[in-house]
């Protein structure tokens, strides 16, 4: 056998085992775990403490402020920078107070202000 050929059968091969690699990562990588598997069965979700979510949301709107001094002495080198930097934790607070808020307001009966995005991290808070 030449080399040529036997080169081309070398590197035909290894080609086959990446790509038999890639596509075995792919599918690995794919496949369901079990508790997203259990989705569909009819595992439900724990519901959201509202009153405890509502008041975390609050407070997380008092605690965007800590550290702000700390905060512009390392970034904030410059006005605009510290007026950028108070600008995105106002805004920060206030997005937290508005789901504070909406919390608030879906306790009440017959009421669904929430939006799937409100409830997961209403969710992530609480936990």
């Amino acid at each position: 056998m030449g080399v040529r050929k036997r080169i081309f059968i070398l590197s035909s091969a290894i080609g086959a085992g990446i790509v038999t690699i890639a596509i075995g990562l792919i599918l690995w990588s794919t496949t369901l775990s079990p508790a997203s598997q259990a989705k569909g069965v009819g595992v439900e979700p724990a519901p959201i403490q509202l009153e405890q979510a509502a008041n975390q949301a609050e407070d997380l709107s008092k605690d965007v402020y800590s550290g702000l001094d700390t905060t512009k002495e390392i970034i904030g080198k410059t006005e605009p920078r510290n007026q950028a930097i108070e600008r995105g934790r106002d805004a920060a607070s206030q997005k937290m107070k508005e789901l504070s808020d909406r919390a608030r307001q879906a306790e009440e009966p017959g009421e669904d202000v929430l939006s799937a995005t409100d409830k997961r991290v209403l969710k992530h808070i609480t936990e």
